[in-house]
């Protein structure tokens, strides 16, 4: 027993010497990992001259080197590597496109000797990771090396899916902030215009302030002020609707309005139209149609009540004219002695005059009829006195007319006022802000879209080896990049931050 003890312990110190002895090959490092850029497809499927692509597609060859040391000494030694298989092993790498250099070498005996491995991307047939060996023959035996690879698509082709993206996400962004509002408001002004169009019976004045009220939407429009534009669009609307509930009503007091003018003012003599007091009353008329025309009748009957003032107008000048001139006859018929005569021709001549300066008013023509009733009174009692011309009071002979109706009100005009800006400082301005809108447009995207890159492309050493999920997702963040920018702008511009748009 204590025999067969003691040929095992020989046995096993034996071989453990033996192992020391053994030369060891040390190989640094222990496993090879490469990583680099592969052509894309669109470099690929170009005409272009062997080796060449397009610029940012450039393929990578990176070369790493090994250290080999023994403390034996090795010759020769001979290093090879097998094809190199993607996991789901629907692409390899073939090992005659990987250069080892040199192939065979001796390593000296306490000394390390280096080989270059080297693997030229271009001949990467798709991205992603790729696993194979590096074999080391030698007298002793063989040592293997795991050598994994790991290749990208180079990154012109997501930068151009990360730049798709951000357009298509501004243009959808511009179109829902400015382009959508813009046509439908555009649409609705067209289909207003088409209305009015259809309606040839619609009155001049109407339609002007109709399409006042869109020549401010358009140029709300021009201004981007979607809002104030929609505001000005429902009130045309507003006015074109107050035409349709009362169109009978209104083209029944426009016509009045039309028959008034020209029966009634037109038909006056042109003395009588140059008074002041006719002078009022066309401007009052006139007054009604601009105020048509802004849109500031509410209803038929408001203008009827404006056309009936006009009316009434027209109507009391016409008896206080007629009153006068019975007067004036009656004093040609009475026998009255010159001095009466004059003094009764200047009254009733200054009661004309008056007549001609009135407001045309209610009170006004009022208080002058009183004083003219007053004068017929005094005038009428002295006719049927007949009194000798001697015993006439002679208090009033030669009154002369207080009014003098030749003499114009001259109002200079408004003085010119200074531009506040000049011209070349206005479109200066301009260009600044639109520089300005440009640039922080450009760097906010920029800035987003290079995040994208950083994390969807740089942090993933196989981008490419799942294309439709890779890039989709450039495609989804460069969309999003336009979405997140008009999201923090809204947000600063409700938190009061006066950034542009």
């Amino acid at each position: 027993m204590r025999y067969v003890w003691a040929v095992s312990l020989g046995l096993l110190t034996a071989l453990t010497l033996g192992h020391v002895a053994v030369a060891e090959l040390v190989v640094s490092p222990e496993t090879i990992t490469l990583a680099g850029n592969r052509p894309s497809w669109l470099s690929r499927s170009l005409p272009l001259p062997q080796g060449h692509y397009l610029p940012g597609d450039l393929a990578s060859q990176v070369t790493t080197t090994l250290t080999l040391s023994d403390p034996q000494g090795i010759n020769p030694l001979t290093a090879t590597v097998s094809d190199l298989r993607r996991a789901d092993g629907a692409a390899l790498i073939p090992a005659a496109s990987i250069q080892v250099q040199p192939s065979v070498v001796s390593v000296p005996t306490n000394a390390p000797e280096s080989i270059a491995l080297t693997v030229d991307f271009a001949d990467a047939p798709a991205s992603g990771e790729f696993a194979g060996s590096l074999y080391l023959y030698h007298q002793d035996g063989r040592q293997v090396i795991p050598l994994l690879v790991r290749a990208k698509t180079a990154p012109l082709l997501p930068w151009l899916f990360m730049v798709a993206g951000v357009l298509l996400g501004t243009g959808l962004s511009r179109y829902r902030a400015e382009g959508r509002s813009r046509d439908e408001l555009v649409v609705q002004v067209g289909r207003l215009r088409n209305q009015m169009r259809a309606d040839p019976q619609l009155d001049e004045n109407f339609q002007a302030s109709i399409e006042s009220e869109l020549v401010d939407v358009e140029s709300a429009l021009g201004d981007k002020a979607w809002d104030m534009a929609t505001t000005q669009l429902v009130e045309a609307k507003a006015l074109w609707n107050r035409w349709r509930k009362g169109r009978e009503d209104w083209i029944a007091q426009l016509a009045y309005g039309q028959q008034l003018r020209q029966d009634h003012y037109n038909m006056l003599p042109e003395a009588t139209r140059a008074t002041f007091y006719m002078q009022q009353v066309k401007d009052n008329l006139d007054a009604i149609y601009r105020q048509l025309r802004t849109g500031q009748y509410e209803n038929p009957q408001a203008l009827r009540d404006a056309f009936s003032r006009i009316r009434e107008a027209i109507t009391q000048y016409r008896a206080g004219e007629t009153h006068i001139n019975q007067l004036k006859t009656a004093r040609t018929d009475a026998n009255f002695s010159p001095e009466r005569e004059t003094f009764w021709r200047n009254e009733l001549n200054q009661l004309e005059q008056q007549l001609h300066n009135l407001t045309p008013d209610k009170t006004s023509f009022q208080a002058w009829k009183t004083e003219l009733d007053q004068k017929e009174r005094e005038m009428k009692t002295e006719i049927a006195k007949l009194v000798p011309p001697d015993s006439t009071d002679r208090g009033l002979t030669g009154r002369a007319s207080t009014v003098n109706t030749s003499a114009e009100s001259r109002i200079l005009a408004a003085p010119a006022t200074n531009a506040l800006t000049q011209p070349n400082q206005v479109n200066q301005a301009e260009q600044n802000l639109k520089r300005f809108n440009q640039i922080a447009w450009v760097v906010s995207i920029l800035f987003l879209a290079w995040l994208g890159m950083i994390e969807l492309y740089g942090n993933r050493p196989m981008f490419g080896a799942d294309p439709l999920r890779d890039y989709f997702a450039l495609l989804a963040w460069g969309f999003g990049a336009e979405v997140t920018r008009e999201s923090v702008i809204r947000a600063t511009q409700e938190l009061g931050i006066p950034l542009t748009r």
